[in-house]
Parts: structure tokens; C-alpha cells; sequence
């Protein structure tokens, strides 16, 4: 399911997933992401550990654009290995596994294949790093036709990983590939990255280079941004949800905030959580699809749904959504109150502190305006909190319905 990001970004985020409007050093340069990119793809590569030919995104945007890693040629193999890393991981993932190019690879080429269909102004990261024996050059091309690769335009063409001696706590690197100022990247489906290894050791039987959350993030080519000084910093649009019940935390779709907590939960005693299908596209970013929502089950009496939503970096807090409810079942009263600690909850200086949902499919927006609640800003424990009351809520039928929950804030 497509879930695009924003001004993200999350992502990354995102949504970006998912992509931040923070200034990322690496050890060579200093590039800007536009705040208002999205998350593309991106690549954990938390899978079982395995020799591979071609590895697909752990995360794409869209099920219509096709995305690989390959690594062509004649010489070492690539595969999943153990000691992965954090650096630009996305959703708080874990330092679990990572890709591993081996030597000979003077004769092999990693190839990224980043078709970038509706998207514009492309950066390419990931973190690297060689074992004691690997390849010491990494040299980076791209290609617009699919075949014929350059560099022109590129400010960072080569990289010397440094060696991964400690792990799991490596010396890694960020490489940061800015490609937002070659428009012929642009909206291009031909789009590709070649990183070809050199110097001595690429020719030795030993040793490897290593690769760790690759991200490609990009602005959508139909964004309109309203606000420039606004931006979406979490973002579910729920499209990715697992069938059946949900009992873990919902992550954002995308995010710009990197070390991110933030999740959504369903507490308490009574009904479950899960998807419910179509969504809906109020409030969606960036064209999103209807695709899924959330549904919050009867009896709901005695449950919560908890919106936790750090606002690091973030002041003059906004949150929105789309609700609903299933039938004259679900329950009549939405109550809105919030946290600064993540534990104590409050309504104090929040204008809308109730809701009463529509029937589906006739939804409505909700807007909660913390702009004045100062304590809501840069908060890691911000959390918002939707509970439930009416007759309604002690029925064992019947559910409120959410789509689309956006955080916008002013970037500190």
C-alpha cells in the first residue's frame, strides 16, 4: 500500500517512512534535505541471514514502483549478514542485520535500481563501513537511461569506509548522495546508483564492504505546500496495518524525527483493535490512498486509544484526523485529553475536548490545536489520549473509526 510522506519526509520517514528538515553532516559534506521529502524506500535489511541476488526494499512507497539491489559481475557474492547497524535507520529499528558485498569485487558492481515515478529532488543515504580486507574506494555513478552511468552533477563521487572493527558499536559512516539538483532524476523510472569498489584490497579473496539502511527519500511531484514554515513530522496513514487484531504499537508511517518513540496503542479492558477496510482519504497526504483505517472496537467503556507522539524539534503542536463510527453502535462520544509527562491527563487549554462521530462513510475531520499549550512542544512524552462514553460503549458491537492522524508543528 502506498504510504507517501509528506513533508517528510513520516518521512521518515517518511514519513518518509521516514526524512528530516535537519542538516546531515557527513564526513565529507554538508547537504539539506527539503523538509517537504518523503520517504521512498528504504532497506533494514533485517532479514534471515542468507546468500542473495537481488534483495527488494524492506519498505516502498508504492507496490507499482520497482525497487532492487543487485550486484553484478564476476567475482565475490553478496549476502545478509549479522551486526548491522543504526545509523539512518528508520522507526527506531534495531542494529540488526546488514548487506555485505565481498571481495574479489574489483570485477562487481552493487547496483541500486531507484525508479523515482513522482518524485522530485532525490538524496540517496546509507551507512557504510569494510571489514579489515575490504574494498578501501567506494565510487559512485548513476545512471537516467538505465544504462549509461556518469557523475556529473554529483558532489560526493567516491567514499573510503573506514573499517568495521567494534562491533556493535562499528565506526560507521553516513554517505549522503544529493542528486535534488539533477533534474533529470526527477519523475525518471530508469533511475539507478552504481557503487564500484577499487584500490588493492577489492582484488583479495577476503573481506568485504557493508551496507546498512539505505534510504532514498523525494519531494512528490503533486505536493502543495500550504505552510512552508509548517511541517508534517508523524504521520500514520495505517495502510500497512497486519490483518487481525493489533495488540503491538502502531508506529507512524513516517516521521522526520530520527530517535523516535512515537507509536499508538489501544488500552484496557474490552474490545480489540485492528484494520478495518476502506479507509478513508480525509486528511490523507499527498494523494495517499483510502486504503486501510483504524478501528477501535466495543465495549470501549474502558478503553483508551493513546496516541503517543513525541514533538522533539517541533513547537505550536496540531493534530488531526478522520473518525467515524461503524453504526447508531459505536460509541456517540469521542473525549479528547493529553499528557506533558505521559502519565497525568489533562484538557486544560484545549478548545475541543469532545467529538461526537459521524455514521460511516460519512467522516469528519478533527482538529486538537496545542499552538498555545507551550508545554506540548519539544516534548518526548507528549502524548494525546482518545477515550469513549455513551450507552453505546458497553455494546459488544459497533466501533469508532480514525484514518490519516497528522502532527504538524514549526520547526524549532
Amino acid at each position: 500500500m502506498k504510504i507517501t510522506f509528506l513533508y517528510f519526509s513520516f518521512l521518515s520517514l517518511l514519513f518518509c517512512s521516514c526524512t528530516t528538515d535537519r542538516e546531515i553532516i557527513t564526513k565529507t559534506d554538508t547537504i539539506i534535505i527539503d523538509p517537504n521529502s518523503e520517504l521512498i524506500y528504504y532497506w533494514n535489511f533485517n532479514l534471515d541471514l542468507a546468500e542473495v541476488t537481488e534483495v527488494p526494499p524492506n519498505y516502498s512507497s508504492s507496490n507499482t514502483l520497482v525497487a532492487k539491489i543487485t550486484y553484478p559481475g564476476i567475482g565475490g557474492i553478496m549476502d545478509i549478514d549479522s551486526d548491522g547497524y543504526v545509523t539512518n535507520a528508520r522507526n527506531n529499528d534495531p542494529a540488526e542485520n546488514l548487506l555485505k558485498v565481498r571481495n574479489p569485487s574489483n570485477t562487481k558492481n552493487l547496483v541500486l535500481d531507484l525508479p523515482t515515478t513522482g518524485y522530485n529532488k532525490i538524496v540517496l543515504q546509507f551507512a557504510t563501513a569494510r571489514s579489515n580486507n575490504g574494498a578501501n574506494i567506494q565510487n559512485y555513478t548513476y545512471t537516467i537511461d538505465g544504462t549509461n552511468y556518469t557523475n556529473t552533477g554529483l558532489i560526493k563521487t567516491a567514499h573510503n569506509p573506514k573499517a568495521d572493527l567494534t562491533p556493535p558499536l562499528p565506526d560507521v559512516d553516513l554517505v549522503t548522495l544529493d542528486f535534488s539538483s539533477i533534474p533529470a532524476v526527477n519523475n525518471n523510472p530508469n533511475f539507478k546508483v552504481k557503487i564500484e569498489f577499487a584500490g588493492d584490497a577489492a582484488t583479495g579473496i577476503t573481506g568485504n564492504n557493508r551496507f546498512d539502511n539505505i534510504t532514498l527519500v523525494g519531494v512528490p511531484a503533486t505536493l502543495v505546500v500550504v505552510d512552508p514554515n509548517l511541517y508534517l513530522f508523524q504521520y500514520w496513514n495505517f495502510n500497512n496495518l497486519p490483518a487481525g487484531e493489533i495488540t503491538s504499537p502502531i508506529l507512524p508511517d513516517a516521521s522526520l524525527i530520527t530517535a523516535n518513540t512515537a507509536n499508538i496503542t489501544y488500552i484496557g479492558t474490552g474490545g480489540i483493535l485492528d484494520p478495518v477496510t476502506p479507509g478513508n482519504a480525509l486528511n490523507a497526504q499527498n494523494g495517499d490512498a483510502e486504503g486501510f483505517g483504524l478501528r477501535t472496537r466495543n465495549p470501549s467503556n474502558a478503553k483508551e486509544l493513546l496516541i503517543k507522539t513525541s514533538s522533539i524539534g517541533y513547537k505550536n503542536i496540531i493534530l488531526k484526523f478522520a473518525t467515524a463510527k461503524s453504526s447508531a453502535a459505536g460509541a456517540s462520544t469521542q473525549n479528547y485529553s493529553y499528557s506533558l509527562d505521559g502519565t497525568t491527563f489533562i484538557t486544560t487549554g484545549l478548545a475541543v475536548t469532545t467529538f461526537s462521530p459521524n455514521i460511516e462513510p460519512i467522516y469528519d475531520i478533527v482538529t486538537l490545536d496545542f499552538s498555545k499549550i507551550i508545554g506540548a512542544n519539544n516534548n518526548p512524552n507528549f502524548t494525546v489520549k482518545i477515550s469513549f462514553s455513551g450507552p453505546e460503549t458497553f455494546n459488544t458491537t459497533g466501533n469508532n473509526r480514525f484514518d490519516n492522524f497528522t502532527l504538524q508543528g514549526n520547526k524549532l
